[in-house]
């Protein structure tokens, strides 16, 4: 660990700055640009220390190095690899590229691992500063990166897999908001917290269970429970964080679940403006919220949700009555104003043997390929009918590998939806990389 002279001023806060370099000379000008905004500690933690080490010291904002180097070819790498365990470690603290203006190669990098904020301080350190501020000022604080996380998952049809993928995926970013949240926990009172002790909704994925058939979700999660969307609705004004979490239905590790009633004429009773305030409750107090509408009937609905959606998924498979239906979706969501460029395609029970692959999918259709999906319906109907997910029996599975790199990109996309000048800056560069 080093801090760095000119940074001592700081201790009269409590703000620390993590950098993550071993670069000295980088170092002492990120402290002096950052002046008394706050303590700069120099660390690179070891990946299997990094979780801890985050907790212990509890930065304010994370800087890492995204300056290349000659004597370093493999520095950019590293460095995008560190992002991408941060964002599993800690995806409550946000993170700032730092880099050089006249070395694009450092900003593309780490635009392309999923960081927006990207800093010069030797060229800028009146921006490094600004940076830091709008950063420490975003709502939430340190939560700022998880504040409104959400993803809609849309189906092309039903059994393409939609609830299968959520509540793997909600199980596994779960994990990771329990594992950063237990850190904290137990580095402030200096032990281990246990699992799921005491977790705050702020810690906490809730899935929003819209499907068809109706609650498949909270029926593969084996969570039980009364509280149904349509009495959110009815509730509005009690709606609080309190009220969620006493009546969300939830498993062992903290994940939540908002289902349909089971008697679905109950929604017949709830107004598109009722609906919306119910996801905005969920958004405004859970760490993130997913929701399942594969297959669900009301297209305005459906359309608005998408519209206030963070992230907008379709999922489909390579069948010829999946890609059929998957035009009429998108043709339903364009009549109804929802912008093709904000959504993303996830390719289930890919083979590149059925015909066309992936990308080519994603091409015909004119949407950004997030991610592919391998057929594995033995294994996971198998953990299914056992009341256990896949994640949870086999995590090197193919399928859960697939769908861990899907929670990677969903959590370094939240911090890119921050939108900083870097992002303006690379227009050109697609939003999505192309996905293997």
């Amino acid at each position: 660990m080093k801090t760095h002279a000119s940074e001592w001023a700081g201790l009269r806060g409590a703000r620390r700055f993590l950098f993550c370099s071993e670069d000295n000379a980088v170092a002492a000008q990120l402290a002096q640009a950052l002046g008394e905004e706050g303590m700069l500690m120099q660390e690179t933690p070891a990946p299997q220390e990094l979780a801890r080490r985050v907790a212990e010291i509890s930065p304010s904002l994370v800087f890492v190095d995204f300056t290349p180097s000659a004597d370093e070819p493999g520095k950019l790498a590293a460095a995008a690899d560190l992002v991408r365990l941060l964002a599993q470690a800690a995806p409550e603290v946000a993170r700032v590229a730092v880099g050089r203006l006249s070395q694009p190669e450092g900003a593309v990098a780490a635009l392309r691992a999923g960081v927006s904020d990207f800093v010069d301080p030797a060229a800028a350190p009146e921006e490094t500063r600004q940076v830091a501020r709008r950063l420490m000022a975003a709502p939430g604080g340190n939560d700022a990166g998880q504040a409104g996380r959400s993803l809609l998952l849309l189906g092309a049809r039903p059994g393409v897999g939609t609830s299968t993928l959520a509540v793997h995926l909600a199980g596994i970013v779960q994990g990771r908001l329990q594992q950063a949240h237990g850190a904290h926990a137990g580095a402030r009172a200096g032990k281990a917290a246990e699992p799921g002790e005491g977790l705050p909704l702020a810690a906490r994925v809730a899935v929003a269970d819209l499907g068809w058939p109706v609650g498949d979700c909270q029926l593969y999660l084996n969570i039980k429970g009364d509280f149904h969307f349509a009495e959110a609705a009815r509730n509005l004004k009690r709606l609080d964080a309190t009220l969620l979490g006493s009546v969300l239905p939830r498993s062992a590790s903290g994940l939540s679940v908002l289902a349909l009633p089971r008697d679905v004429e109950q929604m017949r009773e709830v107004s598109l403006a009722d609906s919306l305030l119910v996801f905005e409750r969920l958004r405004q107090h859970c760490g993130a919220v997913l929701t399942d509408a594969g297959g669900f009937s009301n297209a305005k609905f459906i359309a608005a949700l998408a519209r206030v959606s963070q992230y907008v998924w379709l999922v489909t498979d390579q069948s010829v009555g999946a890609l059929v239906s998957l035009a009429g979706l998108l043709q339903d969501l364009e009549r109804l104003h929802v912008e093709r460029a904000r959504l993303g395609l996830v390719v289930n029970r890919y083979d590149e043997r059925y015909g066309m692959t992936a990308q080519q999918i994603a091409e015909r259709f004119g949407l950004a390929l997030v991610g592919t999906l391998p057929e594995r319906t033995l294994a996971l109907m198998t953990c299914t009918n056992q009341g256990r997910l896949l994640h949870e029996e086999a995590e090197r599975d193919i399928y859960v590998r697939g769908v861990q790199a899907l929670a990677d990109r969903l959590c370094a996309e939240a911090h890119a939806a921050r939108a900083g000048w870097l992002a303006s800056w690379l227009q050109g560069m697609p939003r999505w990389p192309a996905a293997h």
